[in-house]
């Protein structure tokens, strides 16, 4: 059995012309908390999404445990359809909350698949570093539910998962966010 623990990022300074925005003041001060309320013994395996907010999350957790970060574009934030602007990213994220996930939209299914690819082959227990809409697709995934939005994943909130002889449980939900996406 292989624990793997997917981790929102910290805020993010988020704008409409911010393609990869950086960790707040209190994102920061998220990830610092996080590191401190891990327990110092542990050491999993440290996966990030190449966004700078997931990178920058992980790192007070790769300090506290004297490890490297490895990068998995596989787990990186939903891509934005084509004729879709930055400042449309937002406005289209929110309405596909609503929804349920589309298999004949090729490139949604595309990254679906390739986030459960990647944690289909997790060899050792591993936290990622990731994203709304990737924890999200995951809890679907494992749900078998077609809905988009399963819950909404607070920031720095831990989503516990187990990966049993090439199955993905799900064991624990991560802290829900009392917000909207934003």
């Amino acid at each position: 059995m292989i624990k793997i623990l997917l981790v929102r990022h910290g805020e993010a300074a988020k704008g409409p012309s911010i393609a990869d925005p950086t960790l707040t003041t209190l994102g920061q001060r998220q990830a610092s908390l996080l590191a401190q309320n891990l327990p110092g013994d542990t050491c999993l395996k440290l996966v990030s999404s190449p966004k700078l907010r997931a990178q920058q999350t992980a790192q007070p957790v790769a300090e506290r445990w004297g490890q490297v970060i490895t990068l998995e574009s596989r787990v990186s934030e939903i891509p934005t359809p084509k004729g879709i602007s930055l400042q449309q990213r937002l406005p289209w994220l929110r309405s596909l909350l609503t929804q349920n996930w589309d298999p004949s939209n090729k490139q949604q299914k595309e990254w679906r698949e390739g986030i459960i690819d990647y944690l289909l082959g997790v060899h050792e227990d591993t936290m990622v570093f990731c994203h709304f809409m990737v924890i999200n697709s995951v809890v679907a995934h494992i749900l078998e539910d077609s809905k988009v939005q399963q819950f909404r994943p607070d920031y720095t909130s831990i989503t516990e998962l187990r990966l049993t002889k090439g199955s993905l449980d799900l064991v624990q939900l991560g802290s829900e966010r009392t917000t909207k996406i934003s």
